[in-house]
């Protein structure tokens, strides 16, 4: 289940990174308070979370499956 992880490994950190770029620009263009950024990193965070999760079980799902027999 981890090689998943470690085979996305650059993907997901290019990803994380231009998504706080990003989110700190435009909180910084719309002047959003701190209790605004921590509530979009917490959405962010859980959205991750959640993807992830997501990915990793269809990925587990897509594994042919081995059969032992005795």
């Amino acid at each position: 289940m981890l090689s998943y992880v470690r085979k996305h490994t650059f993907t997901i950190t290019i990803g994380v990174s231009f998504f706080l770029c990003g989110f700190f620009i435009v909180a910084n263009i719309l002047h959003l308070s701190d209790r605004d950024v921590l509530i979009g990193l917490v959405a962010g965070a859980i959205g991750g979370i959640t993807i992830l999760i997501v990915s990793l079980i269809e990925d587990r799902k897509s594994r042919p499956v081995s059969v032992r027999t005795a």
